[in-house]
């Protein structure tokens, strides 16, 4: 049985994670062009979990999905990333999927870094999106304001003659070891509504009254409303390196992600000490 996520309460709200992703840009890849298919080739007999994910790869797209977790890989002359996201209506990402999610950052950079021969890299960096379930937009709003960790002052919003509506922050931290870009926003998710041959996207303000009461109601025999909250504050947060003389990708993933939310639960505490 796969492990929630854990970490601490943020201010009272359980973070959901959605998503992250591992980037490696590099110089001088350009063997990429000559070994696409050697790397693909290789990839695909050493770790047979992962298979195209078009019908028509070619030199300059050639992504791979991992048919064990729905991982996503792209690769190029300049960069290759991972990525892991739990879709709509889905349970968020276990602690077990990211400590998987590690292991295939390890295995697929190190077939890439050999097959290319990279050696000169400009950005290591490591991304985790986290949801924090609101009742309303204007709860999401009020909960990150109420975090302290910034403020937008009122001679900026008396210049506009009005009010304050929604804020979307990004703050970049350098640290001793590695820069963090955090985000802040308010969001509304889409629904998924299943049609047969396919899934409609959806914002559930969008719905009818009637819809809107048909849709909660597939969505309570699911079971799934409270870990997908129609309304969420969305925190997300990049660490990464600029220019790093040597790089490990794993040991950045997991470093960084260990790390998040123990400084973003230390920003809270600290600010309403």
């Amino acid at each position: 049985m796969s492990r929630r996520v854990t970490g601490q309460r943020i201010k009272g709200k359980e973070p959901i994670l959605q998503k992250i992703v591992f980037e490696l840009k590099y110089r001088y890849g350009f063997t990429y062009l000559d070994k696409c298919g050697r790397t693909v080739n290789t990839i695909m007999r050493e770790h047979p979990e992962w298979d195209l994910a078009t019908d028509q790869p070619n030199p300059q797209n050639a992504p791979l999905v991992s048919l064990r977790n729905t991982c996503l890989f792209n690769f190029n002359i300049r960069k290759y990333d991972l990525s892991l996201e739990r879709p709509v209506g889905e349970n968020p990402l276990s602690d077990d999927e990211v400590e998987v999610f590690f292991e295939q950052v390890d295995q697929m950079s190190a077939i890439v870094i050999e097959q290319l021969g990279l050696n000169e890299f400009t950005r290591i960096g490591f991304r985790a999106w986290y949801l924090f379930g609101c009742d309303s937009r204007d709860d999401a709003e009020a909960w990150l304001r109420d975090l302290g960790c910034y403020s937008v002052s009122s001679q900026m919003i008396n210049a506009f003659d009005g009010e304050l509506d929604g804020v979307g922050v990004a703050v970049v931290i350098r640290a001793t070891d590695r820069q963090f870009r955090v985000g802040f926003n308010g969001v509304e998710r889409q629904a998924l509504i299943d049609v047969g041959q396919g899934m409609l996207h959806v914002r559930p303000r969008d719905l009818s009254q009637g819809q809107r009461k048909a849709f909660l109601e597939q969505e309570r025999t699911k079971a799934r409303l409270r870990r997908n909250p129609e309304f969420a504050a969305m925190i997300d947060i990049d660490a990464f390196q600029e220019d790093p003389e040597e790089v490990d990708p794993r040991d950045f993933a997991e470093t960084s992600y260990r790390r998040f939310l123990q400084q973003l639960e230390r920003a809270v505490r600290e600010e309403n000490e």
